[in-house]
C-alpha cells in the first residue's frame, strides 16, 4: 500500500518536472522573439566637412554689370567718339547685359574656402545653409550697434549663380542685409534689394549638381581698400543707362566738363565685399555653415578675420 503511494507521488513529481521544462523552453523562445523584434534605432550621424582656405586671390565682380566692359577696350579707349558708341553699346549688351555674361568684369580681391572632403558622400546643397553674421559692436561709427545682424543667409543651392554657367540667380536666392548698422543693399538697390553675389558666391565644381562635391568653392569678395572699376558713366554716354552726371565722379582728375563724363570711374553706385572692419577683430564677423537635415548641426564656424590680412 505504501509502495503504491510512493510510486504515485514520484510519478506526479516526474510529470511536473517535464511540464516545467516545457514552460522554460517556451519562455526562452518568447524572450528570443522579443529580443529580435525590439531593436534600438540609433540616430544618424551628423555630416562632417573639411575646408581648405585660399586667400590673396582675385575674381571678377560678376554680381554687377556696371563693372563690365566689352573685351578689346582699355582705359586708353575712353572717352568714346561718336562713331564708337554704337559698337560699344552692341558689344556691352552682348557681353555684359546678356544672361551668359562673358565680358571683361573688373577684378576685386577675394578669399576662398574649398571643400576637400565630406561625409557622408551624399549631402544635398539645399541642406547646407551659409550665414554671414556681423557683431555690430565692432563696426565703426556711425555703423556701431549692440546687436548681431545678418549680412546674408541662404542655402548653398541658392547661391550658385555665376556667369557663363547659369542664366540667372535662383528665384529664392538670398539678398544682402545689414552688417551692424551698415545697409549693404542700400548701395545700388535699396534695402534688401541686391543679390548675394555682390558679397560672395558658391561655385560648384560641376554646375547643376545638387550634391556637395570635393572641389566646390565658396568665394568671398574682400573689400579691403580696392574698388572695382565702374563703367556706369560710359554706359550713360552711349545711352544704356539714364543717369545723372552727378552720379559719376571722374576717374581722371583733369576732366571737369560734364560732356566728358564718359570714363570708367571708381565704383560708387553699390558696395562689393565684406566690410573692412570684419578683418580688424577676430569676433567682428563670422560665417556659419549649418546642416539643416537630420540631425541638424553646426558644421563649421569661420572667423572672417582669418580670411584676409587686417586692413
Amino acid at each position: 500500500m505504501n509502495g503504491r503511494r510512493r510510486w504515485r507521488i514520484g510519478r506526479k513529481k516526474g510529470i511536473s518536472e517535464i511540464i516545467g521544462a516545457i514552460l522554460l523552453i517556451s519562455l526562452t523562445i518568447v524572450a528570443g522573439v522579443l529580443l529580435w523584434t525590439f531593436r534600438v534605432t540609433l540616430p544618424p550621424s551628423p555630416p562632417t566637412i573639411t575646408l581648405s582656405l585660399r586667400s590673396g586671390g582675385s575674381n571678377p565682380v560678376w554680381g554687377d554689370p556696371t563693372d563690365c566692359q566689352p573685351w578689346g577696350y582699355t582705359l586708353a579707349s575712353y572717352p568714346l567718339s561718336g562713331g564708337q558708341t554704337s559698337a560699344w553699346r552692341t558689344a556691352w549688351n552682348n557681353e555684359c547685359g546678356s544672361p551668359h555674361v562673358t565680358g571683361n568684369f573688373s577684378e576685386l580681391n577675394t578669399s576662398q574656402f574649398v571643400i576637400t572632403s565630406h561625409s557622408p558622400s551624399a549631402i544635398l546643397l539645399s541642406d547646407l545653409n551659409l550665414t554671414f553674421i556681423c557683431n555690430g559692436a565692432y563696426a565703426p561709427a556711425p555703423y556701431t550697434t549692440h546687436t548681431n545682424t545678418i549680412l546674408v543667409s541662404g542655402a548653398l543651392s541658392t547661391m550658385t549663380w555665376f556667369p557663363g554657367s547659369t542664366t540667372s540667380a535662383p528665384a529664392d536666392a538670398p539678398h544682402l542685409g545689414w552688417c551692424g548698422g551698415f545697409d549693404a543693399s542700400g548701395f545700388g538697390g535699396g534695402s534688401f534689394g541686391v543679390l548675394y553675389n555682390r558679397l560672395a558666391l558658391f561655385t560648384p565644381i560641376n554646375p547643376g549638381m545638387s550634391l556637395l562635391e570635393n572641389g566646390d568653392t565658396f568665394v568671398l569678395y574682400i573689400h579691403n581698400g580696392g574698388w572695382p572699376l565702374d563703367f556706369y558713366c560710359v554706359a550713360m554716354q552711349v545711352g544704356i543707362f539714364g543717369v545723372n552726371t552727378a552720379d559719376c565722379p571722374l576717374y581722371y582728375s583733369g576732366h571737369t566738363n560734364p560732356s566728358q563724363y564718359a570714363y570708367p570711374v571708381m565704383d560708387a553706385d553699390d558696395y562689393h565685399g565684406a566690410p573692412p572692419w570684419c578683418f580688424q577683430a577676430l569676433n567682428a564677423c563670422t560665417i556659419d555653415i549649418t546642416y539643416t537635415g537630420n540631425p541638424s548641426t553646426l558644421v563649421a564656424t569661420i572667423p572672417v578675420y582669418s580670411l584676409a590680412p587686417p586692413t
